[in-house]
């Protein structure tokens, strides 16, 4: 977490008079606010750094916690006033940078924490079926091997937060946090939409024409498939609940929707070619 120098964003030093913080703020603060910079992002980003210097300074209590830190760690050259950098964050997000949030936490017994640990990111791939299923994974961390629960339905690219398993703080503070982005490997049978899965299934002609049934497999197992007469050319056929579960409700199933395609016989005997040139006759005479 990158330290801010609340004094070097308003253009002042530790020894500036009250007097003069609101002066500096308000002359940045009329060249930075949004309303005379439209759509400028930065100058929106730089009004919100220069607000959250302000609330800071201004108020007597957080600028001597302000001032305390920077004492306390002058002998930290990486934190130190007379060396410290100050790091532009995007705060587009939040009205207060995570600085900001982390210095100003209460602890319990109103204790504050100044820096937490950093943060630790990693990747976990998967395949389509452990998704179904959910998974366990373990991971090394340069403290410890983590152990990583997966649950049925996760979707591809989610973040995993595990709370306190990142970097201890250098300075009293908690530790980081653990984030685990999961890849879901491309699946040759199934493209997934959300919760619903689509399969391609060839049928024949003749089971296209008079109906039948057919066995698909599916991650519940193998099921029977009930395909109406005169099936439709690339209409699919939806088998509900046989999709993905709910990674919030597991219980609950998206549809398994199949795409079927004809296929033509590779032979026709000789008996069937008379039999199909008859109905082709019959056909014509309707």
């Amino acid at each position: 977490m990158n330290f801010k120098n609340y004094y070097k964003i308003l253009g002042l030093d530790k020894n500036t008079a009250e007097s003069e913080i609101k002066k500096a703020y308000r002359k940045l603060a009329k060249q930075w606010h949004p309303d005379k910079n439209p759509g400028n992002k930065k100058a929106e980003n730089k009004f919100k750094e220069i607000s959250e210097a302000y609330d800071v300074l201004s108020d007597n209590i957080k600028r001597k916690k302000f001032d305390d830190f920077i004492n306390v760690n002058k002998s930290k050259a990486a934190y130190s006033y007379n060396n410290a950098k100050h790091y532009y964050t995007n705060t587009s997000e939040t009205d207060f940078s995570d600085f900001f949030k982390q210095f100003f936490k209460k602890r319990s017994k109103q204790k504050y924490s100044y820096f937490k640990g950093d943060d630790l990111r990693g990747k976990i791939t998967i395949e389509l079926q452990e998704a179904y299923t959910g998974s366990m994974r373990i991971i090394n961390t340069s403290k410890e091997k983590i152990r990583i629960k997966i649950k049925p339905g996760i979707t591809n690219d989610k973040i995993l937060k595990i709370k306190g398993k990142g970097k201890a703080s250098k300075y009293g503070g908690e530790n980081g946090d653990l984030f685990i982005r999961i890849v879901i490997n491309k699946n040759d049978l199934y493209t997934r939409r959300k919760n619903d899965l689509i399969k391609k299934e060839i049928i024949d002609v003749y089971t296209a024409i008079l109906g039948g049934e057919i066995s698909v497999s599916t991650f519940k197992g193998n099921i029977k498939v009930k395909i109406p007469p005169n099936f439709k050319f690339n209409k699919k056929l939806r088998v509900r609940e046989y999709g993905m579960p709910d990674y919030d409700n597991p219980s609950k199933f998206g549809d398994l929707h199949l795409d079927l395609d004809y296929k033509l016989p590779e032979t026709i005997s000789e008996e069937e070619q008379i039999l199909l040139k008859r109905i082709q006759e019959i056909r014509d005479s309707l």
